[in-house]
């Protein structure tokens, strides 16, 4: 039999590919081994992958929560989602990554992201991972702003109520990401960080990082200002110079708070602190942050929400500002008299 003059399972044609194969140079010896792998998960009728597509060299699951990424680092150093991840690291109902695209192109949320987000997301990353498949991925960079675009849109009141769900997502992403830098997670995820530059990280996690900050975390609920409203007798909504329909916050609003939330907090201790870190910074009164963005994860902002629902309970028990200024003085007789307390 043949097998038997060629050894068990070896055929002429497997034999000859051994003796050619000891002629090869090891350039030779690569391009197959390059191309046989290409044949293997590359591209349309076995011809040879896109030339330049990029290699990720680390990959791993990132877990955020119950969330579990698939995340990966690229030879040239990016950062990268799968596509699919972005809907579910956002919990949409389906995980795919069209349903984050077309969420994405819907009209409230939309209008929050600018050109060259819209560009990225249009257009992901075709690159090929550690597995024998196409990736299609995003810069770590894209779900960040992403998630800073979602709030954006909660905040101007532009999201439904069938996506409120979408906005305390992003705020819990966005605030994972904050304390450590999604860079420093995937690095982590993918093992990237057993073999980076000992300045690799610090460069890269300072975008995302704002030292004693926490960004976009909502403390006021929508029926604080609702309430306020119907007290001082305005709309609950308003139309910016866009025709955007809003919930409605003037600016007396922000003296209210002042007065009601941050003053009684150690009888105008921790406003002073807050007004000397986070100082206006122009004529109308801007400052860089919300006050409670340097409140402290525990005691200060659990401190801070108690003292809204304080003020909220009052609020929702009074016919107008008067008989709520009267509730108040009853129930903080020992606040301190702030220059605007009463006087709003």
């Amino acid at each position: 039999m043949v097998e038997d003059l060629f050894g068990p399972g070896e055929t002429p044609q497997q034999k000859g590919g051994k003796a050619r194969a000891k002629t090869l140079s090891p350039e030779e010896k690569s391009d197959i081994a390059r191309r046989g792998a290409a044949a293997r998960w590359g591209s349309p009728r076995g011809k040879d992958v896109a030339p330049g597509l990029p290699v990720a060299t680390h990959q791993g699951k990132m877990t955020v929560g119950a969330l579990e990424l698939d995340c990966y680092v690229l030879a040239d150093g990016r950062r990268l989602f799968h596509k699919r991840g972005m809907a579910r690291a956002l919990n949409m109902k389906s995980g795919g990554g069209n349903v984050f695209m077309r969420a994405m192109r819907r009209k409230g949320l939309g209008s929050e992201l600018d050109q060259k987000l819209v560009q990225k997301i249009e257009n992901p990353i075709n690159f090929k991972p550690l597995t024998l498949d196409l990736g299609h991925g995003y810069d770590a960079e894209v779900l960040v702003d992403v998630c800073k675009a979602i709030i954006r849109a909660d905040d101007a009141g532009k999201l439904t109520s069938a996506q409120e769900g979408l906005a305390a997502q992003a705020r819990i992403l966005l605030n994972a990401f904050a304390k450590v830098g999604v860079t420093a997670l995937i690095d982590e995820a993918t093992g990237f960080q057993e073999i980076r530059q000992p300045d690799a990280l610090r460069l890269l996690v300072q975008q995302y990082i704002e030292v004693e900050k926490r960004e976009w975390d909502k403390q006021f609920p929508n029926d604080y200002y609702d309430e306020l409203n119907r007290v001082y007798g305005s709309r609950k909504l308003t139309t910016t110079a866009n025709g955007t329909v809003i919930q409605n916050r003037p600016q007396h609003f922000a003296r209210f708070t002042r007065s009601y939330v941050y003053h009684p907090l150690e009888n105008g201790a921790v406003l002073e602190e807050l007004d000397r870190i986070n100082p206006k910074i122009d004529a109308k009164g801007t400052r860089r942050a919300r006050f409670h963005q340097h409140l402290t994860e525990g005691y200060g902002i659990e401190k801070l929400k108690r003292q809204v629902q304080e003020v909220l309970t009052l609020i929702k028990v009074s016919d107008n500002v008067s008989q709520f200024k009267k509730l108040f003085a009853r129930r903080f007789p020992k606040v301190g008299t702030d220059p605007d307390l009463f006087d709003n």
